[in-house]
């Protein structure tokens, strides 16, 4: 299937709005932008860093996956 285009069409500069539309821009990229935004926020900060990295201490060692001992497997592999 062809298009027609029209000659005055095609020299056509696309203006700022069209280009963030075409961009995946509007509203839906304004509220992607926003939440990446929010997400980056909250986990560059130190006090959430440091939770975030005693929970992951924490359940390492209550799982057993500091590989030491403790509550690991006793299943042998051959």
């Amino acid at each position: 299937m062809t298009h027609e285009f029209n000659d005055a069409s095609i020299n056509c500069e696309l203006s700022m709005e069209e280009l963030d539309n075409v961009a995946g821009g509007g509203w839906f990229g304004s509220l992607v932008h926003s939440i990446e935004h929010g997400l980056k926020s909250f986990f560059t900060n130190p006090v959430v860093a440091g939770i975030a990295a005693g929970v992951i201490l924490v359940g390492g060692i209550v799982t057993g996956a500091g590989g030491g001992g403790g509550g690991g497997s006793n299943m042998k592999l051959n």
